[in-house]
């Protein structure tokens, strides 16, 4: 009756770590989305960003953490060599980006973002003011 017990409880066990793993497993994400830049200097022209890579859930917080590429074509700082990025969500409207090469760290020139969950729609604002967005913008002055 023990050992029946303590099997129960050791497969109660194994099955509630099964599910913390699924759950806390990284989500891949694969794309390709247009966008369109717009600078200072009332430029308008059409960019991509590249994502492939993928997001990884906080358990039991709102915290996000995403590694991989995010590259945007008109912005080649964004893909030398083996240049990565970690996007973080620490929630809906609190998020960072960092860029990693041969070792250092960077925003690249990158002073806000505003990236969903679902990395559908980005709008990036650099530190020049130039705005690189997959949704259609008014025209910045």
């Amino acid at each position: 009756m023990i050992k029946k017990i303590k099997g129960i409880m050791i497969a109660g066990v194994c099955i509630i770590l099964a599910m913390i793993y699924i759950l806390q497993r990284p989500v891949p994400v694969t794309k390709e989305l247009d966008a369109i830049v717009y600078t200072v200097n009332d430029e308008i022209h059409e960019t991509s960003i590249s994502i492939d890579g993928s997001i990884k859930n906080e358990l039991f917080t709102e915290r996000a953490t995403y590694v991989g590429d995010f590259k945007i074509k008109s912005y080649p700082k964004s893909y030398y060599g083996e240049t990565n990025a970690m996007i973080g969500w620490l929630s809906d409207d609190a998020q960072f980006i960092r860029f990693k090469h041969a070792g250092a760290s960077s925003s690249l020139d990158i002073e806000n973002i505003a990236i969903d969950r679902t990395m559908d729609n980005v709008k990036i604002l650099f530190h020049d003011g130039t705005i690189v967005s997959t949704q259609k913008e008014a025209v910045p002055r």
